[in-house]
C-alpha cells in the first residue's frame, strides 16, 4: 500500500480535533474456511447518505472492508447506522473434501467419540487502538501483543516490520486475554488511518462478534492391519480455529491460518475444516484449540486401550516413532509408580482411580520454533454420595528441544499446576456472576476452595531427581485435562468429554451409579417435598408474621472486599439508590413518591442506620423481606417493593447485597409514612395475594440455553426486575405471566414498551443495538433513553460489560423469530417511511408542521443541518413514534429531558411553559403523520397532554412539600 504517511513524534496517543474514531460496519453473518473469506461481499456504496449527518463523517471502503470515521465515536456509530451497504451473499461454494483417511470407506475404527472444550469470550471495554501516519512509518497503540501484531500489520498493509512503531496503550493485559478484539481493533484502525491520513482509533466495542461456547472435536482411531491402531484424526467444528484480524480477512480476502497441531503418534492427523464457519471473537483462540484437540485425543487413546484391555501407557508407547517423547513417558510413569493395568478402587467409600496423558505440540511464536513434550499422571478420589472430584496428586514431566524456554523455579511450577488443576475442578462460573469473575470473590471464598494436589517434577532427558528449576512453557500443561478425566473414569466407569468436571451436570454423572440404590429414599423424599410446599404455602398465605429480634452491627470482617464489591454491583443492578432517594435526599434514605393505582407509596430508608434505617437488621430479616416482602417487624411490604423479583437472587448474591449495604454510612432520616385509603391499607391482605401471584424460588438456569443467556436473565428476572415496569398488570397489581412478559407496561405517567416479539420499533431490536441503548442509553436505530429509563442506564454503567452484552443477548433472543435477510436495516426503514409519507394523500397538520420549525427543526432536522449539540436520534426510527400511544412523545414536548442517560448525548428544553395542550396536539399529529406514516393517528391528544401535565405537577408539588418537610425536622433537630 503506497500513501503518504503524515508526521508523528509523539509518544502518548493523540487525541482532540484531530483524532477520528472509526466504526467498522460488519457483515451479517461473517463467515470464513480457515483460508478466505466466505461471508457476504459488499457492493458499491453511496456515500451521500451521511450528508448534512453530525461530526464530518467519512466513508471508507477497501474491497469487502466498509468503515465509517468521524470527529466523535457517537457520530461515527450514527453515521455507521444510517449507511445501506448492499450485502451480497455468495453462492454455496463446494465443501472441500476431508482428508484422504478421514473420507474412505473402511473397517470400523478402533474408537471414536466426541469431545467438546469451553472457551472464554474476549472483553471488548478494555480494547482499543489508535493507529497514526508519520513520516517513517505507522505508529499503533494497542495491547495487544507486540510480536503479533507486527506480524498481522505487516501482511495487512505491505509495510516493512521496520515501519512500524507498536507502542502499548496503558490497558492492563492479561497473558492471553483480548487477544483477538485487541488484534482487530489495532488492524482496523491501521488501515482506517492510511487510508484516510489521519491518526484515528477504534474501539473494541464496535467489533463484537458473537463466540462459541465450546470448541467440538471429533476424534477417531481407525483399524489398522490385525486391529493394531492406525491414524488419529482429529476433526475439529472450528469454533476455536485461530484467525486472522478481521481488517486482513475483509480487505485482502485470501489468507493462509496456522495449521492445526497433528496428533504425535504414528499417522496421526487434523482433518480440514468441511465448510465455512462464523467469525468470533475469542480470548485465546490457538491455545483453546490446542487444549481441546489435546484432550479429545489423550481422552479417546484412553477409552481405545481400556476397549483393548492395554495398559494405557503401553498403548501410547506402541504408537509413537519419537525417542524422546517416549522416554519422558517412561520416566513420567516411573516416578508416579505406574503399574501395567492400574488397579482401581471400588469398595464403599471414596472411590480413587489414576489416569495418564500425554502431548507433543510445536511452538511457532519463538525462532526458531520450539518442540515441547509433556507427560502427566493424575490421580483422583470421587465421592461417592455426590460425584465430587478430588485431585491428590499429579506427576508432570517436560521437555524441550531449545534453550530458549526458559528455565522457572520449581514452587513457581507447581503453583501454576494447582492453577490449572483448579481450573478443570471448580465448577464454571454460575449465572449469578459477571463473565470472567473469579468464582473465589464470594461470600465465603472457603466455599469454593480445593485442596492443593501433591505435585512431582520430572524434567526431561529422563531426569528423575526433583529439579530446582525446569524449562517450562504453556504447553506443559496441555495433557492435564485429560488425565483428571481418564483418572476419574478408572475410579468411576463415567467417561467425562468435556470439562470442569466438578460441575453440576458431571456431578449428575458421577453420582448417577447410586441412584437406584436410595429409589425408596428419594421416594420418601418426594413425599416429603409435597408436604413441605403444603406448609409453604400455608405459612405464606398466613398473615400474621413473627417479628425478627433486632441484633448488632454485624462484623463486616467476615465480608471479604471482593464480597462488598459483588453486592455493590447487585444494588447497582438493582437501581436501589433510584427508588430509595428523594429529590433532593441523601442516598438509600427514602421517602421518594411512588404513585400507583392504590394510593401513594413512600420508600424506606434502607441505610444502615439503627433507629430509622436497617443497622438492626440481621441477614435473616433482610431476606425474609427480599424473599417473601415482610418487613422485620412482621409487617407485610407491599409489593411495590419488588421483592417478587428479588427472591430470584441467588443466596451468594443475596448476602453480598447484605454486607454492601450495611458497609454503608449510617444516615438518620424518617420518610412520610404510606397510608393507603381501605382497604389497601390493611396489610395482612397481602399475604393472601402474595399466595396468588408470588413465587419465593431462586432463578433456574435453563440447561438449554448458554451461560451468557443464563446470566442476561438471571439479572432482568431478578436484580434488574424489568418485569415491574415492562409488564402487563393485573387488576390486583400482579405482573401478568406467559406471553404478557415484558410485553409492555406504565411507569411514572410512562409507557415502557414491549421488550419481547410484541415490540412496535419499526426497525427490529437485536443484540448490538441492545446493547448500544442498554450502554449509553441511545441507539441510532431506536432513539435515546428518557423518563425512568435514564436512572436505569446511569445503573447499568456500574455493571462490566458482560453484564449488559448478556442482557441484550437475553432480551434479543426473545424477539420475533425471523431471517435475518428479511429484517430492515435503519437506512431502509427511513427510506421507506419517506417514500409512505411522501406519496400519503393526507397533508401535514400546517401548524403541527409550524411549531416543528419553529421549535424542533434546528436540533431534529436530519436532512441537511448539522447537529447542534449531542445526540440527534432519528425521528423516523423513534419507537415512540410508532407507538400504539402517545404518552412518552408527549412526555418528552412538555417536560424535555434535563438529566441525559449521558452528559454526551445533551439536553432537550421542555415546552410545558411555550405551547399550550392543543398546541401540543398539532404537533404530535404532524409527527405522527410524517415520521410513522404507516400508523394511524392517536385520538385525543389534547386530553392526554392534560392528564400528563397535571400529573407532573402533582408530582412536582409532592416532592417539594417532602423536601421542606426534611428541611423542618433537620432545622428541628432530633
Amino acid at each position: 500500500m503506497s500513501l503518504r504517511l503524515t508526521s508523528t513524534t509523539d509518544l502518548a496517543p493523540p487525541d482532540g480535533p484531530a483524532l477520528a474514531h472509526g466504526v467498522l460496519l460488519l457483515p451479517p453473518h461473517p463467515t470464513w474456511d480457515a483460508r478466505r473469506y466466505t461471508g457476504p461481499r459488499a457492493g458499491d456504496l453511496d456515500a451521500s447518505a451521511l450528508q448534512g449527518l453530525p461530526g464530518m463523517p467519512r466513508l471508507i471502503q477497501h474491497h469487502n472492508l466498509v468503515a465509517v470515521i468521524a470527529t466523535r465515536p457517537d457520530h461515527a456509530r450514527a453515521a455507521a447506522a444510517r449507511l445501506a451497504v448492499p450485502w451480497r451473499t455468495p453462492g454455496a461454494a463446494p465443501q472441500r473434501a476431508r482428508a484422504e483417511d478421514d473420507a474412505r470407506d473402511g473397517p470400523a475404527p478402533l474408537a471414536e467419540a466426541h469431545y467438546r472444550w469451553p472457551l472464554a469470550g474476549a472483553d471488548h471495554a478494555a480494547c482499543w487502538a489508535i493507529a497514526c501516519p508519520g513520516p517513517d512509518g505507522l505508529t499503533v497503540w494497542s495491547s495487544c501483543p507486540a510480536d503479533r501484531l507486527r506480524t498481522e500489520l505487516t501482511a495487512l498493509l505491505d509495510l516493512p516490520a521496520t515501519r512500524l512503531r507498536l507502542l502499548p496503550n496503558g490497558v492492563r493485559q492479561d497473558p492471553g486475554a483480548n487477544d483477538s478484539v485487541a488484534l482487530d481493533a489495532a488492524a482496523v484502525a491501521a488501515l482506517l488511518s492510511l487510508h484516510a491520513q489521519q491518526p484515528v482509533r477504534v474501539d473494541g466495542a464496535d467489533l463484537w462478534l458473537p463466540h462459541a461456547s465450546a470448541v467440538g472435536v471429533s476424534a477417531r482411531l481407525e483399524r489398522g492391519a490385525g486391529d493394531a491402531p492406525g491414524p488419529l484424526i482429529l476433526h475439529t467444528d472450528g469454533a476455536a480455529t485461530p484467525r486472522p484480524s478481521l481488517a486482513r480477512l475483509l480487505a485482502h480476502d485470501i489468507v493462509g491460518a496456522p495449521p492445526g497441531d497433528a496428533p504425535p503418534y504414528r499417522g496421526g492427523v487434523v482433518a480440514p475444516l468441511t465448510g465455512p464457519v462464523s467469525l468470533g471473537s475469542l480470548a485465546d483462540a490457538r491455545g483453546a484449540l490446542r487444549a481441546a484437540q489435546v484432550f479429545a485425543q489423550e481422552s479417546l487413546q484412553d477409552e481405545a486401550a481400556d476397549a483393548s484391555r492395554a495398559d494405557p501407557v503401553a498403548w501410547r508407547l506402541a504408537q509413537l516413532d519419537d525417542p524422546r517423547g517416549a522416554a519422558l513417558i517412561r520416566s513420567v510413569a516411573e516416578r508416579a509408580g505406574w503399574q501395567d493395568g492400574q488397579p482401581s478402587t471400588w469398595a464403599a467409600g471414596p472411590r480413587q482411580g489414576r489416569g495418564f496423558a500425554y502431548a507433543s505440540v510445536i511452538d511457532d511464536s519463538t525462532e526458531p520454533p520450539t518442540r515441547n513434550w509433556a507427560a502427566w499422571v493424575a490421580d483422583v478420589t470421587v465421592d461417592p454420595s455426590d460425584g465430587a472430584v478430588a485431585l491428590t496428586r499429579v506427576v508432570v514431566g517436560h521437555d524441550t528441544d531449545t534453550l530458549h524456554v526458559p528455565a522457572v523455579a520449581a514452587d513457581r511450577i507447581t503453583t501454576d499446576i494447582h492453577d490449572q488443576t483448579q481450573r478443570l475442578l471448580r465448577a464454571p462460573a454460575g449465572f449469578d456472576q459477571p463473565e470472567g469473575a473469579s468464582p473465589l470473590a464470594s461470600v465465603d471464598p472457603k466455599a469454593h476452595a480445593l485442596a492443593a494436589p501433591r505435585v512431582d517434577l520430572v524434567g526431561g532427558a529422563g531426569t528423575l531427581a526433583p529439579p530446582r528449576d525446569l524449562q517450562w512453557s504453556d504447553a506443559a500443561a496441555l495433557p492435564a485435562a485429560a488425565a483428571v478425566a481418564n483418572a476419574v473414569y478408572a475410579a468411576t466407569g463415567v467417561r467425562l468429554r468435556e470439562p470442569p468436571f466438578n460441575g453440576p451436570a458431571a456431578r449428575a454423572q458421577l453420582a448417577a451409579p447410586h441412584a437406584s440404590r436410595s429409589a425408596r429414599r428419594a421416594t420418601t423424599a418426594w413425599l416429603g417435598g409435597i408436604a413441605a410446599a403444603a406448609c409453604g404455602l400455608v405459612a405464606m398465605a398466613w398473615p400474621w408474621k413473627a417479628a425478627i429480634a433486632p441484633v448488632d452491627a454485624p462484623d463486616l470482617s467476615l465480608y471479604s472486599s471482593a464480597a462488598i464489591e459483588r453486592g455493590r454491583l447487585v444494588a447497582a443492578a438493582g437501581d436501589c439508590i433510584v427508588c430509595h432517594t428523594a429529590p433532593g435526599g441523601q442516598p438509600n434514605t427514602g421517602g421518594l413518591a411512588l404513585d400507583t393505582p392504590f394510593g401513594t407509596i413512600y420508600t424506606t430508608n434502607i441505610t444502615p442506620d439503627r433507629e430509622t434505617g436497617i443497622g438492626a437488621w440481621s441477614y435473616a430479616a433482610f431476606e425474609r423481606a427480599m424473599r417473601q416482602g415482610v418487613h422485620r417487624d412482621g409487617r407485610q411490604l407491599y409489593p411495590a417493593f419488588p421483592y417478587t423479583a428479588f427472591a430470584r437472587l441467588t443466596d451468594g448474591d443475596m448476602q453480598a447485597l447484605y454486607a454492601y449495604l450495611m458497609s454503608q454510612p449510617p444516615v438518620a432520616h424518617v420518610p412520610p409514612p404510606t397510608e393507603l385509603a381501605f382497604p389497601y391499607n390493611l396489610r395482612p391482605l397481602v399475604a393472601g395475594w402474595n399466595a396468588l401471584y408470588h413465587d419465593a424460588g431462586v432463578y433456574q438456569p435453563d440447561p438449554t440455553q448458554t451461560l451468557q443467556w443464563n446470566r442476561g436473565a438471571y439479572l432482568v428476572q431478578g436484580a434488574g426486575h424489568c418485569g415491574a415496569c415492562h409488564t402487563p398488570r393485573n387488576a390486583l397489581g400482579a405482573e401478568r405471566t406467559g406471553a404478557a412478559y415484558l410485553s409492555g407496561g406504565v411507569a411514572e405517567g410512562w409507557e415502557a414498551p414491549a421488550l419481547n416479539a410484541l415490540s412496535r420499533a419499526p426497525v427490529p431490536w437485536n443484540e448490538q443495538s441492545l446493547y448500544a441503548y442498554l450502554r449509553t442509553g441511545a441507539s441510532a436505530e431506536h432513539g435515546v433513553a428518557a423518563g425512568p429509563m435514564a436512572p436505569v442506564i446511569h445503573g447499568l454503567s456500574a455493571l462490566p460489560d458482560s453484564d449488559v452484552r448478556a442482557i441484550s443477548v437475553y432480551l434479543a433472543s426473545l424477539q420475533a423469530p425471523a431471517e435475518a435477510a428479511a429484517l430492515p436495516d435503519a437506512a431502509q426503514r427511513i427510506a421507506r417511511l419517506e417514500q409512505a409519507s411522501a406519496a400519503d394523500a393526507r397533508v401535514f397538520p400546517a401548524n403541527g408542521e409550524r411549531l416543528y420549525q419553529g421549535a424542533c427543526a434546528a436540533c431534529h432536522e436530519t436532512r441537511d443541518a448539522p447537529a447542534l449539540f449531542g445526540a440527534r436520534p432519528s425521528l423516523t426510527l423513534n419507537t415512540n413514534l410508532h407507538s400504539a400511544r402517545p404518552d412518552n412523545l408527549v412526555q418528552v414536548i412538555l417536560n424535555g429531558i434535563a438529566e441525559p442517560a449521558d452528559a454526551a448525548l445533551g439536553t432537550m428544553p421542555g415546552f410545558r411553559d411555550s405551547l399550550d395542550d392543543a398546541q401540543v396536539a398539532d404537533l404530535v399529529a404532524y409527527l405522527r403523520a410524517r415520521h410513522a406514516p404507516d400508523q394511524p393517528a392517536w385520538e385525543d391528544v389534547a386530553a392526554t397532554s392534560r392528564r400528563l401535565r397535571a400529573a407532573h405537577d402533582g408530582a412536582a408539588a409532592q416532592a417539594s412539600n417532602v423536601t421542606s418537610t426534611d428541611a423542618a425536622l433537620r432545622r428541628a433537630g432530633p
